[in-house]
């Protein structure tokens, strides 16, 4: 709550000109600071991922824990990555 606080106001290298930020900066998305901030509340979004995600009971503790063996995340890929090329000569 104390980092929600400080950046409040945010500081004079906000952008590259160096002006100060026009109006305030909140880490919670309803705008409002962490302490008022409705965190426990679901959104319809948020429930319906909730509902496609396996119970516990279905879930491989191993998987939970460290992934997929051969899984992927936005920055790498864990595993063998069989690396080709299409016909133009392109990482496939």
């Amino acid at each position: 709550m104390a980092f929600d606080a400080a950046i409040r106001k945010g500081n004079a290298r906000v952008n590259a000109t160096g002006n100060r930020l026009l109006g305030e900066a909140f880490l919670h998305r309803s705008r409002v600071p962490l302490e008022q901030a409705p965190i426990d509340h679901v959104t319809a979004a948020e429930g319906a991922a909730l509902q496609q995600e396996p119970t516990d009971a279905e879930a491989d503790p191993e998987e939970l824990e460290y992934g997929v063996p051969d899984g992927c995340s936005p920055w790498a890929c864990r595993g063998h990555i069989e690396s080709g090329r299409d016909d133009f000569g392109l990482a496939a």
